[in-house]
């Protein structure tokens, strides 16, 4: 399995985190809150579900400043200094009020890392700018068309004055036979390129899986998914509309999930059909949990 570069940057993060922020109100935390802010993209990549528009449609649908201030608060009442990443399912760039999400963020949680994944196809100098000048800490822009990229992405970096940290770049532009420059799954059973390997499993894998013990991914509409795999979104643990942070991520649908996935038992959907790897990155938080549970807090 090739394994994208991102990932050893991506696990470094979320260590760092659980080293100054193992807990919160003596819940095992997470490290990662990943936010899927439009159901739109405009692209249609053979590796995404979206590839087959009657499968996966664009929706004219947003995640609303005003819940993002209730999450945005919540984070802020435990000093929460993990990852928030706008990424998920749409294009982060074509939510126009992008920015008043990462200023809501950045107000209530001065000390959160937070990060953007953006196909590249809507940025302008002036656009990384406003990214930046709401409190963005690291734009990360996929490349899908080809190795030209890199000078142009690189042009923008440099006007907007931004330093290399602050602006990667990634290949998404390789062949099929590499992987597309991507670490491959099937999005829990919702994409197949079967040369590839990349199809939905005949039998449930008997691997363990970290997501729901370090990531906490929330939807448009404030529903929380059981990860960013599952585009299905068979899983829906709760919604912060009405519920509070806490209360989802120690509650029972995400408690069962760990349980069951922490002892490498995917027969639940959507996780009997996924195939992702799954333990490239969490152990630390996936033993906070083990331990949790072997504990008071998790009877």
């Amino acid at each position: 399995m090739k394994l994208d570069p991102n990932i050893e940057r991506k696990s470094a993060i979320i260590n760092r985190h659980f080293d100054v922020q193992q807990h919160i109100s003596g819940v095992p935390a997470f490290s990662v809150i990943e936010f899927n802010p439009t159901e739109l993209c405009n692209r249609t990549c053979e590796f995404c579900p979206r590839v087959d528009p009657e499968v996966y449609p664009n929706r004219n649908l947003f995640l609303r400043p005003e819940l993002m201030e209730k999450i945005a608060r919540e984070l802020g009442e435990f000093n929460y200094s993990g990852k928030a990443l706008f990424s998920a399912i749409g294009e982060p760039l074509l939510h126009k009020e992008l920015e008043t999400l990462i200023r809501l963020l950045r107000e209530h949680c001065p000390d959160v890392r937070i990060e953007s994944v953006t196909n590249g196809d809507y940025l302008t100098v002036e656009r990384a700018r406003s990214l930046f000048d709401s409190g963005l800490s690291t734009l990360l822009v996929s490349m899908y068309d080809g190795p030209h990229q890199k000078e142009e992405f690189e042009s923008i970096r440099h006007r907007a004055g931004l330093r290399e940290d602050q602006l990667i770049t990634r290949i998404r532009y390789l062949s099929r036979e590499e992987g597309f420059g991507l670490t491959m799954s099937n999005r829990a059973g919702n994409i197949q390129i079967e040369e590839l390997g990349v199809a939905e499993v005949a039998e449930p894998l008997n691997q363990e899986c970290f997501y729901p013990h370090y990531q906490f991914t929330v939807d448009w509409d404030g529903s929380v998914l059981l990860c960013p795999h599952d585009w299905g979104k068979k899983i829906r643990a709760g919604n912060l509309n009405d519920q509070s942070i806490l209360e989802i991520w120690n509650g029972k649908a995400l408690t069962f999930s760990r349980k069951r996935l922490g002892c490498g038992d995917r027969r639940f959907d959507p996780c009997n059909v996924c195939d992702v790897t799954g333990t490239l990155m969490g152990r630390n938080h996936f033993e906070a949990w083990e331990s949790y549970f072997s504990g008071e807090g998790g009877k």
